[in-house]
């Protein structure tokens, strides 16, 4: 049965079935306009663009109740123009630049996917709007830098694997110069042996931190540069113990919350042991170097005795994403949406492909996503259990299942032979 008539017709490239449900889900975000006179992340981002804009240091302290700007100066230089006008102007252009971002996504998603429009293909691109949904609204409302950070990772490996080296780089180094998270896309490039990615990928990165010496006093650009490094050297306290409003998700946080005796405001105690610092330091390091390895044999091992060509790609991209908010600290629940493109492979295995995992599988599959927050729509939720769900870390902890259970997922799963899109 076919949920769509699906005509040949398009808009601007896509078919009828991808306007509906897109028009659909930007009306569903309607909610989201209130981050426009809500406070979030943006502000942050605005009174370091402005103060830049002075000609004082965004790095010398906190911005807003506490909390830091932790970005490049090459960053808040780019909005520091905005700042010429209220911060809703920004917040907007934000927004309208989220929506933009996640057209792009989907457009490399299906080109690596080589997605068809057929009645599958539609009922695939439900499902990732489903559970795409909540992730989204989270990076809209709290005026967050995840969706960027998929964007530069996705577009940059469909442009390395398309022979665009020097273009893909600059995606990819935009991201690493803005948030850092896709630096780990070096130990991908390194895995497959690829020296020219690497090498643009540096080249970008050096290009991105030199540009703001064409315009700020060069002892200024240097002692910015100086201090947002020393404000992301992972050795720092506060790198270690993770703590902040709403709790954060990534493993450090987690062990934090159920693994030492670290009292966070507003939030009971989960304490299950009381753990130094030091302790929990090791741990962190001795996880993320399992994440590392894990990596590696995804890579030269698993990975392409079940994909090939874009597919592979893709899947190694995904996964290096997905082991992104837990390897790396100070991750909240919007950062669900760098799982994304991992749930979009299974979902399109599922769907488009016809495997069948074996129920226990599926029902894993399930409890993470619903643990992670994708299957349900959290402003739904009364506020107590929210509440309960940042305090506890519930994201986290369905994230962290999320990783074993995709690798389990596709253990079996032999994909058939890709037809080349329309």
């Amino acid at each position: 049965m076919k949920l769509l008539p699906l005509s040949k017709w398009r808009i601007g490239g896509f078919h009828k079935e991808e306007v509906i449900i897109g028009l659909l889900f930007c009306l569903l975000l309607i909610p989201v306009l209130r981050n426009i006179s809500a406070e979030n992340d943006l502000d942050i981002f605005y009174a370091a663009a402005q103060e830049l804009r002075f000609g004082t240091n965004p790095y010398n302290g906190p911005q807003m109740y506490g909390m830091w700007y932790y970005y490049s100066p090459l960053f808040a230089s780019i909005l520091a123009p905005l700042t010429f006008f209220p911060v809703q102007v920004l917040k907007a252009v934000w927004m309208l630049v989220g929506f933009a971002m996640l057209n792009r996504i989907y457009v490399v998603m299906r080109e690596f996917l080589h997605l068809q429009h057929k009645n599958k293909e539609t009922w695939l691109l439900i499902a990732m709007a489903v559970l795409g949904y909540n992730a989204v609204f989270l990076n809209l409302l709290y005026g967050q830098l995840t969706i960027l950070i998929v964007w530069c990772c996705l577009e940059g490996a469909r442009l390395m694997n398309n022979d665009k080296k020097p273009l893909g780089g600059l995606v990819y180094s935009l991201g690493i110069n803005i948030k850092i998270l896709p630096v780990f896309f070096f130990w991908y490039y390194l895995l497959k042996k690829d020296w020219k990615a690497m090498l643009f990928i540096g080249l970008g990165i050096a290009l991105l931190i030199l540009i703001p010496f064409l315009y700020l006093p060069a002892g200024f650009h240097a002692q910015l540069i100086n201090d947002w490094l020393g404000l992301l050297n992972p050795m720092n306290k506060e790198h270690v113990n993770t703590v902040g409003e709403g709790g954060f998700t990534d493993f450090a946080s987690l062990l934090t919350r159920y693994f030492t005796n670290t009292s966070i405001r507003g939030e009971g105690n989960y304490s299950l042991a009381a753990l130094s610092t030091r302790h929990i330091f090791l741990i962190q390091w001795i996880f993320r170097l399992v994440v590392v390895i894990c990596c590696g044999w995804m890579m030269l091992r698993f990975l392409p005795k079940r994909f090939s060509d874009k597919a592979l790609t893709y899947a190694g991209v995904s996964f290096f994403l997905a082991c992104i908010p837990v390897a790396f600290p100070h991750q909240r629940d919007y950062s669900v949406l760098m799982c994304f493109p991992a749930t979009t492979l299974m979902l399109h295995s599922y769907i488009v492909a016809g495997y069948r995992p074996k129920p226990w599988i599926l029902s894993l599959s399930f409890i993470s996503l619903l643990l992670m927050g994708s299957v349900v729509f959290s402003p739904l939720l009364p506020w107590p259990v929210r509440h309960f769900l940042m305090e506890s870390r519930t994201p986290g902890l369905g994230m962290l299942l999320f990783l074993p259970v995709w690798i389990v997922w596709f253990c079996r799963y032999t994909p058939k032979p890709l037809v080349a899109a329309e």
